[in-house]
């Protein structure tokens, strides 16, 4: 009774940072091969371990910073077009047939539905209120990030450093015998590998190298779409064409609408270029990244995708997969060993 209510205890103590260590597993399973390299020309582990720590730092940190500012500068500047566009400027004939001013008469038309004007009306009177709020949680919530921040460079730099002897104590703690422990952590390595390389990997991949498309065809706010694309890549039977082929056949209408062949020439190559190279570098990478290690189900990568992000926030996008990857590695572990 004691050992329970010790470790319930330990549990409760360590949960507000539980998001903080997960993380520090993450980068310390990314990243140990960099620092295995870096050990053999360092034989010192302190400096080798301080030295990776400082890497992913530079590597991961900065640029995501560098991504939401982007993507915050991008999001204003998309809402302060669309309010251009659609809710001032030169006002359109009825029987204009510019497809700005179509959708412009259609969005007036629902607006003016009585009912809907009142919750617009509500929603843009707590708008004030709700950013107010929103701003005074980000700003109490700055201590707690920092100290979330070391915590997790704190831990990673352990774990990269003492990673042999870590492993070992959670295998000592298994109520396993010797291969079936191999099993089990074999299993965990495959699946981890088969989330973070070949499903996550290959979304950010894909999100890249459409992003870059959206660019050249000049749809505004490419990384918004980028991310957006990204995130679709990881959607079974639907994947990144959600994005792209609506994106493809707007410039295409507008050009066509508007006598623009410029445009209509950058909705046809942006579609060929996200059919012929976003979709299909899921289909390329994805077997020669996992080979024949575990292949999860796309559905079990979307259900960790969504249920780790309500459940752990940023880093859910990565850890839920691998919880439910490792779910489902457990009943096939027991159904091989003959548990049930």
């Amino acid at each position: 009774m004691l050992l329970i209510a010790v470790l319930t205890l330990s549990f409760f103590m360590i949960m507000p940072f539980l998001t903080a260590i997960l993380t520090s597993l993450i980068l310390t399973y990314i990243f140990y091969p960099v620092y295995k390299k870096v050990n053999k020309k360092i034989k010192n582990k302190n400096l080798a371990s301080f030295i990776v720590t400082i890497l992913i730092l530079v590597l991961i940190i900065l640029p995501s910073f560098l991504i939401l500012n982007t993507a915050s500068k991008e999001a204003r500047s998309l809402y302060e077009f669309s309010k251009e566009t659609f809710f001032a400027g030169k006002e359109c004939d009825i029987e204009s047939k510019e497809m700005t001013c179509q959708i412009k008469s259609r969005i007036e038309e629902f607006l003016s539905i009585p009912q809907v004007k009142l919750q617009v009306a509500s929603s843009v009177n707590k708008a004030p209120n709700f950013l107010v709020e929103q701003l005074l949680r980000f700003i109490f919530s700055i201590p707690k990030i920092v100290l979330n921040f070391f915590i997790i460079f704190f831990v990673v730099f352990f774990l990269l450093r003492d990673e042999k002897t870590f492993v070992d104590k959670i295998g000592n703690l298994l109520p396993l015998k010797k291969e079936q422990k191999k099993h089990i952590f074999k299993r965990f390595n495959d699946v981890a590998f088969a989330v973070i390389y070949g499903s996550i990997i290959v979304a950010i991949i894909q999100g890249t190298v459409a992003g870059i498309g959206y660019y050249f065809a000049g749809i505004r706010s490419p990384l918004i779409w980028a991310l957006i694309t990204m995130f679709f890549a990881l959607v079974p039977l639907v994947g990144t064409a959600v994005v792209w082929l609506p994106a493809s056949l707007v410039l295409i209408f507008s050009g066509y609408a508007t006598s623009n062949t410029l445009l209509i020439v950058k909705g046809v190559l942006l579609l060929l270029y996200g059919a012929l190279i976003v979709s299909t570098i899921d289909n390329l990478l994805k077997p020669k990244i996992i080979g024949e290690r575990a292949k999860v189900h796309p559905v079990i990568v979307l259900l960790g995708v969504l249920g780790g992000l309500s459940f752990f926030g940023f880093i859910g996008f990565i850890v839920g997969p691998i919880i439910l990857g490792l779910a489902v590695a457990f009943i096939k572990i027991y159904e091989e060993e003959k548990y049930f």
